[in-house]
């Protein structure tokens, strides 16, 4: 019977694929993205390969700017405000870094935790440790108290260097930091004392890292090649983990992104308020802009006052966002500078398809390139061409890289077929995306490293999925697809909940609800509500004024029946995290029970939302408030 299984899906891959190529070549909108990621294959051969075989030999992110400095010393690097590190100022200043550390007992393998704001010295801290062999954990700095200790302790550094604003913090925790960030802090005073000598990066011998890759590659061990950085996760939900992000990962991601998606070179300025320790920053920001050897201005904190007058000062060409940072530009009243300047593409992940074409279009952006991506998953989907909504194009999916398969959000699990596999979803219908793994991964992009804790890499790797001894990583997210094959964000798994039998997307409620101009910003959950099965919606709203029921109703009419809120809590801010997403396990735990929660509540009555005092919670759960 499995015999049977295996057999029909490797049918359905190479005569399945055959036919989706046949059928889609008939219609244009399969045909243009085919077209176009046909024509990027050249600058992928002549840009992105040499670096990625680079990685594969043992190259690192160092070596390239290194390279870069030799090539051009006086082109500028990183600048943010009036600091700023040309190439030769980069390499002297890792070089130096290094110099510290390995005088601190830093070498191969060895963790420094590093807690600092965005700033062109932090970039140099990063390259600076992996100079000198060891591993740069990137602490969210908004991290305090238990959060903070558990993220270094995770960690297990051998040194923490940390910006002097944190010193105290750190202490209080029983830490002893290396402080930099001022003229006297010791940091900065080692440095001024370090050898002048160009202090060579430490690695594996060539000859070994080569032997390594090439006995993985013939079917032999797993190439043991060393962690560049610890990105974490963001810690929406649970303490965060640190992700190991190996040398040949970073530098394969930033050669992928700088030639294909940025088509960055000499001359550019990639402009990005988005966190350094964070993926996106550190290594699709100045990891790209490190492998095209571009500039790349950086702002320590995202400001709607400030975006565009940035912009324009540094004279930026590509800008790297995420989804909100859009939104909130797109809500911010009209301002002088918001067009007239360079910027020819903006690349990120989030941007919600309402704000999509209004972004575009008020900013006149001549190209919008979004992905879909994690810090540790082992490949990302790129939409080259600017579908709108899409978050890339995912040719040839039958061939097992990326499957969407059917998942039960009301049983919180994947639906099996009688052979107890993983199937398929069809078009249209979400699915949770699972990404192949292969003993023999042919770049770093996709091996899966996992985090730290062995028990929490364990919990992201799925076997027998399709078939007997095959292997899959999950990516918590469901999505969905077109007949084209292009991909859709639709929600992350316990994000969807189920009411009245129908599956609700609380992206997809908060994406139409935002559409309303009475809502400064709006999140939505799914809340337990006693005697009722599932769970019901709760809209968690910032009114851009004051809270207009009456408007409410109106956006949410726009909703299918099922998918309404049926509550509403208005608040001050959305609590986020550093990268701007928000705390939602806190408003679902919270729940909406007007003893236990502050700020006003309101609770759907028919098509209008009332307040919802201790009266009508009784009578919701007594089930005589029909919701």
């Amino acid at each position: 019977m499995a015999g049977e299984s295996r057999f029909a899906r490797l049918f359905d891959a190479t005569f399945g694929t055959a036919k989706d190529v046949v059928r889609g070549l008939g219609r244009s909108s399969y045909r243009e993205p085919l077209k176009q990621e046909l024509g990027a294959l050249p600058r992928l051969a002549l840009g992105t390969l040499p670096l990625v075989a680079s990685a594969a030999a043992g190259g690192t992110l160092v070596d390239a700017a290194i390279r870069n400095a030799a090539k051009d010393p006086g082109g500028l690097a990183f600048v943010m405000d009036t600091e700023r590190l040309t190439w030769g100022d980069l390499d002297r200043r890792t070089s130096r870094i290094a110099h510290v550390l390995a005088e601190r007992g830093v070498g191969a393998g060895d963790v420094v935790a590093l807690v600092g704001t965005n700033a062109p010295a932090y970039v140099a801290l990063v390259l600076g440790v992996a100079r000198a062999g060891g591993t740069a954990a990137l602490v969210n700095h908004h991290l305090e108290g238990r959060q903070l200790a558990h993220a270094i302790d995770s960690a297990a550094p051998r040194l923490v260097v940390a910006e002097r604003r944190f010193e105290e913090a750190l202490r209080a925790l029983d830490r002893d930091p290396l402080v930099y960030g001022e003229r006297d802090a010791p940091l900065e005073t080692a440095l001024a004392h370090a050898p002048s000598e160009t202090f060579a990066p430490v690695r594996r011998p060539m000859t070994e890292a080569l032997s390594a890759k090439a006995k993985m590659l013939l079917g032999g061990e797993k190439a043991d090649e060393p962690d560049f950085i610890y990105i974490y996760t963001s810690g929406t939900t649970g303490l965060p983990k640190p992700c190991r992000i190996s040398h040949g990962r970073a530098v394969t991601a930033a050669a992928g992104f700088a030639e294909l998606v940025f088509e960055l070179g000499p001359g550019d300025v990639l402009y990005s308020p988005l966190p350094l320790y964070h993926a996106s920053g550190f290594m699709l920001g100045a990891g790209s802009c490190i492998a095209a050897g571009a500039t790349m201005a950086i702002r320590d904190g995202f400001s709607a006052s400030a975006y565009w007058d940035d912009v324009h000062r540094y004279g930026a060409t590509a800008l790297l966002y995420i989804g909100e940072l859009c939104r909130y530009l797109v809500a911010a009243p009209e301002r002088e500078g918001e067009t007239g300047h360079r910027v020819r593409v903006a690349v990120g992940n989030g941007l919600r398809p309402d704000v999509w074409p209004r972004f575009q279009e008020r900013f006149q952006i001549p190209l919008v390139r979004e992905f879909y991506a994690a810090t540790e998953a082992p490949g990302f989907i790129i939409n080259l061409e600017g579908r709108v909504g899409a978050v890339g194009h995912v040719p040839l999916r039958r061939s097992g890289w990326m499957r969407l398969v059917k998942y039960d959000v009301d049983r919180d699990e994947h639906v099996r077929d009688r052979y107890g596999f993983l199937i398929d979803t069809d078009i249209g219908e979400p699915g949770e995306l699972l990404v192949k793994l292969s003993d023999r991964p042919l770049t770093a992009a996709t091996d899966f490293r996992g985090y730290t804790s062995e028990d929490a890499t364990r919990k992201k790797v799925l076997h027998d999925v399709f078939r007997t001894g095959d292997r899959y990583f999950r990516s918590g997210d469901l999505l969905r697809r077109d007949e084209d094959d292009y991909f859709y964000f639709v929600d992350r798994i316990g994000d969807t909940f189920r009411w009245k039998g129908e599956n609700v997307s609380t992206a997809e409620v908060a994406d139409t609800l935002g559409e309303s101009e009475a809502l400064a910003e709006v999140t939505v959950v799914g809340v337990a509500v006693p005697g009722h099965e599932g769970r019901a919606g709760l809209a968690v709203v910032v009114p851009a004024g004051e809270f207009d029921p009456a408007a409410f109703a109106r956006a949410a009419a726009r909703l299918p029946a099922y998918a309404r809120p049926r509550f509403v809590r208005v608040v001050r801010a959305l609590d986020t995290t550093g990268t701007h997403k928000v705390r939602k396990t806190t408003f679902a735990k919270e729940g909406v029970d007007p003893a236990e929660v502050e700020g006003p509540l309101f609770v759907l009555d028919g098509e209008r939302y009332v307040p919802l005092d201790g009266e009508r919670w009784a009578a919701v759960r007594e089930g005589t408030h029909r919701l």
